[in-house]
């Protein structure tokens, strides 16, 4: 069975029910702390770790607000991109405890950004959110076989893994080629481009492409982009293509002009003085006196 290319259901086991959020007047959902707001809820550990990993997204809006059990609640977020629709209900035990309810999560929105949401979030709760406390109950309320379930969330996270590690072998094999280019790029090379240094930069972005891989591995998305950025950043030193030019010819100029003060520049020098206005500044000075000019006030116009 394989990903649907527009949208997934998936169905988490809750732990705890913290933390607790507050409603605006516009049925936004916001921090406990928001001065003004009308109602609460409490997320739970699921739904706040789903936010956090979410990226830049407006506030939440909350389409079914809670009654007398707070962790009874809709609350639909989203961006350009995706939306996401999480829904927070009792499956055992008349929601007496946190355990007791599980969130289903209604994702639309690209396929590499669905698996990407689902990779962070596992990784953020460290847990497999699918296991349920009460297994016969979660299917009975999800209507989703235990297997099915499964099978859809580590497929979406197997996708996100996949892609981030598609990302890696990318920026490799842009150090490899590059380490290929090296010796044709330095008859073009500006004055002052050092070819073993430019070596040891693509080292360096080889040993952080190895960095990202361990994140990878230990399921840190963040992990693995801190590292191909550092990466891309080794690369663009070691193309002279790309690299800063203050450090080949001109550079020395560069270095003059920012460690000058400002105390230390004439202006005199600069600046154009006249004892007196040029004759074409006077005459247009002149024109500008003798001109009948009528004013129109225009300030009681329509």
């Amino acid at each position: 069975m394989g990903l649907n290319s527009k949208e997934s259901l998936l169905h988490a086991q809750v732990r705890s029910g913290d933390p607790e959020m507050k409603i605006d007047a516009d049925g936004r959902l916001r921090h406990a702390n928001f001065p003004g707001a009308e109602g609460s809820l409490y997320l739970g550990d699921v739904g706040d770790a789903l936010l956090r990993c979410f990226g830049v997204h407006e506030p939440p809006r909350v389409t079914e607000i809670p009654g007398f059990d707070q962790q009874i609640w809709r609350v639909v977020i989203s961006d350009v991109e995706l939306c996401v629709t999480i829904e927070s209900r009792p499956y055992w035990g008349f929601g007496l405890f946190s355990s007791c309810f599980l969130n289903s999560i209604h994702m639309v929105g690209p396929l590499n950004r669905r698996a990407r949401l689902i990779f962070d979030l596992c990784a953020s709760l460290g847990r497999n959110p699918w296991e349920a406390k009460w297994t016969g109950r979660f299917v009975k309320s999800t209507k989703i076989p235990t297997g099915d379930e499964k099978h859809t969330w580590e497929s979406l996270i197997e996708r996100g893994q996949a892609d981030l590690n598609d990302s890696i072998d990318a920026v490799r094999s842009k150090a490899h080629d590059l380490e290929k280019e090296l010796p044709s790029l330095a008859e073009v090379a500006p004055d002052g481009w050092d070819g073993d240094l430019a070596l040891e930069e693509i080292g360096a972005a080889l040993a952080e492409c190895d960095v990202a891989s361990d994140a990878l591995h230990d399921r840190s998305a963040a992990g693995v982009e801190r590292a191909l950025s550092r990466a891309e950043s080794h690369l663009i030193e070691a193309d002279p293509r790309t690299e800063v030019a203050a450090q080949y010819s001109g550079g020395d100029i560069l270095e003059e002009m920012a460690a000058i003060e400002a105390d230390d520049v004439d202006l005199n020098e600069t600046i154009l003085e006249f004892e007196e206005l040029p004759d074409d500044a006077v005459r247009t000075h002149d024109a500008i006196a003798n001109e009948d000019i009528p004013f129109v006030d225009l300030s009681e116009e329509e």
